[in-house]
């Protein structure tokens, strides 16, 4: 079948990335093209104790993070984003090395330092950054009816913004968006804001991954 590839969706929590990563993946079923998900926290070493020990974990250092989370995505690579690329799947990262890295860099951790973590982390063939104002971001959370599930940690109060949740997170969310901002600039990521509806949010992401794919696509004419 030829080689796969690797399209990776990275944004702040809440942006929906997950839910334009299987609107993407059932895009490129229907087209007849292999398809596997995979993200953080999703190995089989390190995964489940990711998150069901999420508190525990995000309590420690900033390095020692950086590790773990670094662990468990090489575990990935290595054993399925790889292999599943050589298969010639499509493999969709939902988020992929650059949300650790800019999370840590955050809490001072040096770029350089993460990037060598990944040194043998394939690239991928198009990036997609999701974006959301704090503002929307947090209007989502409260519409869910998870703002009393706010870590510590996913609302930046480690940093010691405000001993107010919503607050931090405000905070913590425009801290975020400037850092995936200056990677996607950096780095050539594709930004695609939110603010749309999904239809139409899908529908932009099908356009320009139509012609990374289209040779992958089955066409039994």
């Amino acid at each position: 079948m030829g080689t796969g590839r690797l399209i990776v969706f990275e944004g702040p929590d809440h942006v929906g990335r997950s839910t334009h990563a299987e609107a993407l993946r059932q895009k490129l079923e229907a087209n007849g093209v292999p398809v596997i998900i995979t993200g953080l926290a999703r190995s089989q070493i390190l995964g489940d104790l990711i998150k069901s020990g999420n508190k525990d974990i995000h309590d420690f250092g900033p390095k020692t993070r950086a590790l773990l989370y670094a662990t468990d995505l090489m575990d990935q690579i290595e054993n399925i984003i790889k292999p599943s690329i050589d298969a010639g799947f499509v493999v969709i990262a939902d988020r992929y090395i650059f949300t650790p890295m800019i999370r840590e860099s955050l809490r001072g951790v040096d770029t350089d330092w993460s990037m060598n973590l990944y040194a043998n982390a394939p690239n991928p063939d198009l990036t997609i950054l999701l974006k959301s104002g704090p503002r929307r971001l947090l209007q989502r959370v409260i519409y869910s009816g998870n703002v009393g599930t706010l870590s510590r940690f996913e609302s930046g109060m480690d940093l010691g913004f405000s001993t107010i949740p919503t607050v931090s997170f405000l905070e913590y969310q425009s801290k975020l968006k400037d850092a995936f901002d200056r990677f996607a600039e950096e780095r050539g990521f594709l930004s695609i804001s939110t603010s749309k509806s999904k239809p139409e949010v899908s529908g932009k992401i099908w356009d320009e991954v139509f012609p990374i794919v289209k040779d992958l696509i089955f066409n039994d004419s």
